[in-house]
């Protein structure tokens, strides 16, 4: 199978660098230089706790595919998929299918309106990986993935896509209640990557202070509220229990968003955040902490990026 994997840093290098080792035909696709030159360079290096393992695989910018492409990964940030999925428009084909693992809400309708809801898959993961420096990632603990057709039945493909995976020795399986764990991980993210990012902190720095991690807890509860509004069913506990896992096995893992203020990037907080508090606003639903979080993290996207500059 030809796999491309939309936005090549640190969770789609590790799957990608992992499918390629099983002997899949995988291209990585990234917008970062640095990231290119040196897997073009040394190879991909794949580190998780005391073992490292070197793949050889081709990358380069999307704007670079030329060749068809089977599936395509997306894990790119949510405001890029829409370009990113234009700028490889001409390696898709009318069966390709695109699968999101990415963080936040909305990668469904942005991939439905480029390729059909019948090609149209999504989900998401728990993995906590890294990039520690260009051409070298690495994964900070133990996580599971989830995946499942946008609207759609399709028990075939869905058990070749998890073949897929599992063969490469990725826990990655197909869940027709997919959403539900999208939601789930919103829920998550919305807590521990926001109050990560603003007191630039890890999972494990959370851990010892108990009122910053019932403040991701009550964060995620809000974002449960919205979801059960919404007839989707998300386990609270379940929830709390991830966090609690996350804090006491990813305490050196540095959240997506508080990497992305460091670099003065612009974060994914109108995916989690920023949709959750739309929605309630729709629903007449308060979400005063995931309001007051998503105005924080804007104003801080501001404040690193002029600082950068």
């Amino acid at each position: 199978m030809r796999i491309a994997i939309l936005g090549a840093g640190a969770m789609g290098s590790w799957f990608g660098g992992h499918l390629a080792i099983n002997g899949q035909n995988v291209q990585l696709l990234t917008t970062n230089c640095d990231h290119i030159d040196a897997v073009e360079r040394d190879g991909l290096e794949l580190r998780s706790g005391p073992s490292s393992t070197i793949v050889q695989l081709p990358i380069c910018m999307p704007t670079e595919l030329k060749t068809p492409v089977d599936l395509v990964i997306t894990l790119t940030k949510t405001f890029q998929l829409q370009a990113a999925l234009q700028s490889i428009q001409s390696s898709l084909h009318a069966d390709t299918a695109v699968l999101s693992l990415q963080n936040g809400l909305g990668n469904e309708e942005l991939i439905a309106a480029s390729v059909g809801v019948e090609n149209t898959w999504i989900g998401m993961t728990m993995l906590p990986v890294d990039r520690i420096a260009p051409g070298i990632v690495e994964c900070k603990g133990m996580g599971s993935s989830w995946f499942g057709h946008a609207s759609m039945n399709r028990p075939d493909k869905a058990a070749k896509l998890e073949s897929l995976f599992v063969d490469a020795g990725l826990d990655v399986r197909f869940d027709n209640q997919v959403k539900n764990r999208i939601w789930q991980k919103v829920a998550f993210n919305a807590g521990m990557n926001a109050v990560c990012a603003l007191t630039h902190s890890t999972p494990g720095i959370l851990n010892t202070l108990a009122d910053a991690k019932q403040l991701v807890k009550d964060t995620a509860k809000e974002v449960v509220d919205v979801a059960a509004a919404m007839n989707i069913t998300v386990d609270i506990e379940a929830v709390y229990q991830t966090v609690d896992y996350a804090c006491e096995n990813h305490g050196q893992h540095l959240p997506s968003m508080l990497q992305d203020l460091l670099a003065g990037k612009p974060t994914e907080i109108d995916a989690l955040n920023g949709s959750v508090v739309r929605m309630a606003r729709e629903l007449g639903i308060p979400v005063p902490i995931n309001t007051l979080l998503a105005t924080l993290v804007k104003t801080a996207e501001l404040g690193h990026s002029s600082s950068e500059g």
